[in-house]
């Protein structure tokens, strides 16, 4: 399979042959991933944005990479300047459904919706969104809010500040965050779920009438099962574990001061 790049200093539409791993490296700016369950081999770049360095597209063995790279001695330059906090792109890339999809970037909004077969993004600030999309997801960020919804599979997040939402047919799911609130609603599965949180919240929903298994563990937090607070078994600190037969649904929930509430319904 040939190798083709592209160096994008306008806006541009670009046609791939192949894609069965999308790699997307961006600082500022927005990136829209559009995994297409109709479309079974190629992608589509659209770089409806750009700013004065130019964006590099690369498509080899059936890898597509669009990213702001830094190589030789005059990136290196460009690097110890500072000068890659001014790269700036509004990228909008469709891909097939079963393309593997792997976003990094700086401040850069990432909005991914239908991938099947493993999504995974990183960002320092920017936004994360991922909308029906099946298998492994795994998010990062630290001051973005992540949001996850119509899922199905397990996913993780991670955050400091910023807040997460997962919604969906949840198998396991592991939260952390610092200060950010944390809510989980899983529909129609009984998750395992595992949050952590400092001062953040930590809800989570599941179907009604579902039986659950509940470890929490606070320093100061309250514990809420379907609105009543629970009783701490220990003096100092809060410690709850609530066990109702039948329960295949397993929340386990660590936080500082942060309030864990669980609902069903």
């Amino acid at each position: 399979m040939t190798t083709e790049s592209w160096s994008v200093a306008a806006p541009q539409t670009i046609e791939v042959g192949g894609a069965t791993t999308l790699t997307v490296r961006l600082t500022n700016g927005r990136a829209e991933i559009v995994a297409d369950p109709n479309r079974t081999s190629g992608a589509v770049v659209e770089v409806l944005e750009v700013s004065t360095r130019p964006l590099q597209v690369l498509a080899e063995h059936g890898n597509l990479r669009v990213a702001y790279d830094f190589p030789g001695l005059e990136g290196f330059v460009d690097r110890f300047r500072g000068l890659k906090d001014q790269d700036s792109a509004v990228v909008r890339i469709t891909v097939p459904a079963t393309s593997v999809v792997d976003v990094a970037t700086v401040g850069a909004e990432v909005v991914v919706t239908g991938a099947q077969s493993g999504v995974n993004v990183k960002t320092a600030g920017g936004a994360i969104t991922v909308t029906g999309t099946s298998g492994s997801v795994t998010t990062k960020s630290g001051t973005g809010a992540v949001t996850i919804a119509e899922h199905s599979g397990d996913a993780s997040a991670t955050t400091v500040s910023g807040a997460v939402s997962l919604v969906g047919a949840l198998g396991r799911v592991s939260v952390q965050t610092v200060s950010g609130a944390v809510d989980v609603t899983a529909v129609g599965t009984t998750p395992l779920v595992n949050a952590k949180t400092v001062s953040g919240a930590a809800a989570v929903q599941l179907d009604a009438g579902a039986p659950v298994n509940l470890r929490a563990r606070s320093v100061t937090g309250k514990v809420v099962i379907d609105g009543a607070q629970a009783t701490s078994s220990a003096q100092r600190t809060v410690v709850v574990d609530h066990a109702e037969p039948g329960a295949a649904a397993y929340i386990s929930t660590n936080t500082v001061s942060g309030t864990a509430t669980v609902t069903r319904g």
